[in-house]
């Protein structure tokens, strides 16, 4: 039986984002999405940086529900794949799974909406399907505001807990290493990342 491994391995590592709409974000998040927003910039800007696969889902119809957010557009990686979904669980298309077969990754990092619907789902589907899953609760959102029943679940089918700040000194791993906010801005010019202790207060309605 193979060993599970307790931290991230970056040359295994993939990060998925789930459903991040207009349609969703303005429905619910009105005026209060900074915390998730920032947080969801520097997650897509640690693919850049660390150069990890990246798949994003979009929720059909697209006419209604949108791509991502024009704010997250800048920090997208230039690999990122897009993908769209009419099932909850991402695991339920078939294009998707073989894109994600594709990913040769078998870590990854999940971010997205819904926390108890399509992130529930996908992650149980992504388990089941082999992969480790370590769930960024800072960067998930819902229009339920409790949430967790299903962060439970998820946890108790083998998801590890975990934040867009935690991943990222996961991936950097030593003092020696350039932080990610000054690598990105090598590759983006123009565009500036926080230092991750200076992330907005995520508060209980962005997920925990």
């Amino acid at each position: 039986m193979t060993r599970r491994r307790l931290m991230v391995d970056p040359s295994e590592l993939a990060i998925i984002v789930i459903d991040v709409q207009p349609y969703f974000l303005d429905g619910w998040m009105t005026g209060a999405s900074e915390p998730l927003l920032a947080r969801l910039e520097f997650l897509l800007a640690l693919a850049t940086v660390y150069d990890l696969p990246l798949l994003a889902t979009f929720e059909q119809p697209i006419e209604k529900k949108g791509w991502l957010p024009e704010r997250l557009e800048p920090f997208f990686p230039a690999h990122g794949q897009r993908h769209t979904k009419q099932t909850f669980n991402c695991c339920g298309e078939a294009s998707i799974v073989e894109a994600i077969a594709g990913l040769g990754r078998s870590q990854i990092a999940l971010a997205g909406a819904e926390t108890d619907v399509c992130v529930l789902q996908s992650t149980l589907g992504l388990i089941e399907a082999g992969k480790q899953v370590f769930l960024l609760e800072d960067a998930l959102f819902s229009s339920e505001p409790h949430v967790g029943p299903a962060l439970r679940r998820m946890e108790q089918a083998g998801a590890i807990p975990s934040t867009v700040k935690a991943l990222s000194y996961e991936l950097r791993r030593s003092v020696a290493t350039p932080p990610p906010e000054q690598v990105f801005a090598q590759h983006a010019p123009g565009l500036t990342l926080p230092e991750p202790e200076t992330f907005p207060v995520w508060a209980s309605q962005f997920g925990s």
